[in-house]
């Protein structure tokens, strides 16, 4: 059996790019409007739908579900040999740091290495 979010997101992917209003994924889905919004807010912020406001005669969001392609989501596999993990100076490593991923000599060699993007 799908859950709310589910039913939210085949919706959406079978639109595309025009995506939908909420008032039309209440009325389709026949899902309570309040149970609507919590669901948006959590498929929202997993990063698996995109809301957009738009100012016509009245202010109107519209939701898309995210198109990331043929891509795959990436998982931990993806970080193998990564030298952030065995770095003795990650303690000191990050933005305005003595040490820095955006200087780091060995993360830009694996990154180019390994095809990472």
């Amino acid at each position: 059996m799908k859950d709310d979010s589910d039913r939210i997101l085949e919706a959406l992917r079978a639109v595309g790019e025009s995506g939908l209003i909420i008032d039309e994924l209440t009325t389709g889905l026949g899902i309570d409007s309040r149970k609507l919004v919590k669901s948006i807010k959590r498929l929202k912020s997993q990063g698996l739908i995109e809301v957009q406001k738009q100012e016509l005669k009245e202010e109107r969001y519209i939701i898309r579900a995210e198109i990331s392609g043929d891509a795959e989501p990436g998982n931990l596999s993806d970080m193998d040999g990564c030298p952030c993990f065995h770095c003795l100076r990650i303690s000191r490593c990050g933005v305005r740091q003595p040490d820095s991923p955006v200087s780091c000599r060995d993360l830009e060699e694996w990154m180019l290495g390994s095809g990472a993007s």
